[in-house]
């Protein structure tokens, strides 16, 4: 009656203990890891609204005027190398006060086009600073 004595192994108690803990962790690292790829998505729009930004008073400086065109044709490949693609997902953006903006995929625009009136660079109706500026 000694043979069990030398059962090297696990109980199916210590197994289903483990995998419960697995589970849990994975159920608070998942929810975050999405919230950090959403605000990643949020970094790039703000990055890539700031670029064009640039881009346009270098344009600006440089012709004495503003682009025409809305969709920054004029500003390829002189003054951006390539023009950029808003990422796809729901995005969160922190505004200046540290404030967590969600904004859902349905909202996000599939083009940065320009504002050839006041030469900003916008993504649907928004400028960067509308983004980044917390509501009152």
């Amino acid at each position: 009656m000694n043979f069990f004595k030398n059962n090297k192994g696990f109980t199916l108690v210590e197994l289903v203990v483990v995998i419960a803990i697995l589970g849990i962790l994975a159920g608070i690292a998942i929810p975050r890891f999405m919230d950090a790829t959403a605000s990643a998505r949020g970094a790039k729009i703000v990055a890539d609204l700031r670029t064009i930004d640039s881009a346009i008073m270098m344009y600006q400086a440089k012709e004495g005027k503003l682009p025409e065109d809305k969709n920054g044709g004029e500003l390829k490949p002189n003054y951006v190398a390539a023009w950029p693609v808003p990422p796809s997902g729901d995005v969160i953006i922190t505004t200046t006060n540290g404030a967590a903006k969600k904004i859902e995929d349905k909202d996000i625009a599939e083009t940065y086009t320009l504002d050839t009136v006041n030469g900003r660079a916008m993504i649907g109706n928004d400028t960067v600073d509308s983004l980044i500026t917390p509501k009152q």
